[in-house]
């Protein structure tokens, strides 16, 4: 005998979520159904399908929550929540090994990150037997000054981060410090002196007896009204740009350009002469001058050229800007960093030289991409190691002159001058000691504490600031130059350490110290 089941079908509720809440009710009273009831049960799955929310759409928005979820996380990696760093025991084992980086303007055909250079060499001892320590508490204390800027949230960090991707650059930097009228004070004030000023002035004046009749300079620099009486040419390796690049930028940073000062003339044959020698490609205008590491003669000329037109906004200076810039974003390696030549792997001596010349260039006004400063910040990230205290040259390593570029980049691109990781270099840059010999070192790790600023400073800069003074020459017809025996000096000469060296000493005028502008937002 067949039972019959009576099902007494409520009506059919209007929303979607009765309809929703029922559904499993409904399912499993049809499973145990008689046969004779399966239409009853149909029609209550056909009204249900009517209301039913589309598998599509509960696809799409599960899956954007997951998405929202992987970037809050991803956020939470990489920018905001600062880490500890225990100073006393990372900085207590210092690798001796470390203390040289090598100037990239001329070296062997194979590229290599730059040789650690025995400790027992006298070109590259350090002074830290004569150091006087900097408690971390002093450091600390400048962190803390601004702990209420520090302490930022996750959903701060997200607004900063998300706010608007259009707006990338980089940390403000004025150089209205090298005014006439202010760079005397600004010196006093920062801690040089009257006879660090004048070592700069003999330096320049140096240069200018050695610019070439062409308007520019080079590394074998004993020829012209020279006549051999300086020694110590560099390599002759088609890096005019870079040589003339560099003193430009000595005669630039104490604030003497092509319009103003004394070196008028000097400074508008030597701008004139890299537009001259300017390449224009498909991609823009190129520096390379068939030189084998191209790269870094293009960086150097293209900084030069940029703050040039920065001092002064000439149009005439503008358009030659603007097309070495092109060139420069062209040549950027996919990772986002600047080799020997261009698309070239990327290592961190190059490309500092390319991101002063963009930061420059941006200051300025002229068209510096967001996409190209974002990919710096990945490149940075491939060559520092965990902590991001230290940075390798092109893979992640300890190496002083590449951290402090390293780092100098960070704080140009945002961080903060009281930032965990800036102090603790800080604090192994000063426990290290200047360099006796390297000019690219002590130029990099100079500029870096200038702008973390504190006792770490203060103490490098007397002892940094004293050895340039005694070391320049002052006498015969090299006087106001400087020269270091050793691979460096040998590849560079006294064109190439005269420049970085008079760069050094303008550190108190050149560009205005980040930890003034603590206050002012940064744009990402």
């Amino acid at each position: 005998m067949t039972r019959r089941v009576q099902i007494d079908a409520p009506p059919i509720p209007s929303g979607a979520d009765a309809l929703a809440n029922q559904a499993a009710t409904i399912r499993t009273g049809v499973g145990r159904m008689d046969t004779s009831s399966t239409a009853a049960g149909s029609r209550w799955l056909a009204a249900l399908d009517r209301y039913r929310t589309p598998a599509f759409l509960i696809s799409f928005i599960l899956h954007t929550l997951l998405l929202l979820i992987l970037a809050i996380w991803s956020v939470h990696a990489q920018v905001g929540i600062p880490t500890e760093y225990d100073f006393e025991a990372s900085l207590s084992n210092v690798d001796a090994d470390a203390r040289q980086t090598e100037l990239q303007l001329a070296a062997d055909d194979a590229p290599a990150p730059p040789a650690a250079v025995p400790a027992d060499a006298p070109q590259t001892t350090t002074n830290s037997e004569s150091l006087v320590q900097v408690p971390m508490s002093e450091l600390l204390q400048v962190r803390d000054s601004q702990k209420a800027t520090e302490s930022i949230s996750l959903v701060e960090q997200l607004n900063l981060a998300t706010s608007n991707l259009t707006m990338v650059s980089f940390a403000a930097t004025g150089v209205e410090g090298r005014a006439p009228e202010q760079r005397a004070d600004l010196a006093a004030a920062r801690g040089g002196t009257l006879e660090s000023e004048l070592a700069v002035e003999r330096a320049l004046e140096w240069l200018a007896a050695h610019q070439l009749p062409s308007g520019g300079w080079s590394l074998v620099h004993d020829g012209g009204t020279c006549q051999g009486r300086c020694k110590n040419n560099g390599v002759d390796s088609r890096y005019e740009p870079a040589a003339t690049g560099l003193a430009l930028l000595a005669f630039l940073g104490a604030g003497y350009t092509h319009r103003s000062g004394k070196y008028e003339r000097t400074v508008h044959d030597g701008l004139y002469y890299l537009m001259q020698i300017m390449e224009e490609v498909p991609s823009g205008g190129s520096f390379l001058h068939q030189s084998e590491r191209g790269m870094y003669n293009h960086g150097i000329a293209t900084f030069a050229l940029c703050e040039g037109y920065q001092l002064t906004q000439d149009e005439d200076l503008r358009r030659a800007a603007q097309l070495a810039i092109n060139f420069m974003l062209a040549a950027q390696n996919y990772a986002g960093g600047w080799g020997y030549l261009p698309k070239q792997p990327g290592d961190l001596t190059i490309t500092g030289w390319q991101v002063m010349a963009l930061k420059s260039a941006h200051a300025a006004g002229l068209d510096v991409p967001s996409d190209a400063i974002i990919r710096i910040d990945n490149f940075l990230g491939t060559q520092q190691v965990p902590s991001g205290v230290f940075y390798g040259y092109r893979k992640p390593d300890k190496h002083p002159t590449c951290s402090s570029i390293g780092v100098l980049i960070r704080l140009y691109r945002g961080w903060s001058h009281t930032d965990p990781r800036a102090l603790e270099l800080a604090q192994f840059l000063h426990k290290q000691g200047r360099s006796n010999g390297d000019a690219y070192f002590n130029y990099y790790a100079t500029l870096l504490l200038f702008h973390i600023g504190g006792a770490p400073w203060e103490q490098w800069n007397d002892r940094m600031r004293e050895h340039l003074i005694k070391t320049q020459t002052t006498e015969g017809h090299e006087t106001g130059s400087w020269y270091f025996d050793n691979q460096y000096g040998k590849e560079g000469g006294r064109v190439y350490t005269t420049a970085m060296c008079a760069m050094t000493l303008e550190v108190y005028y050149r560009f205005s110290p980040l930890y003034q502008q603590a206050d002012r937002p940064f744009e990402l």
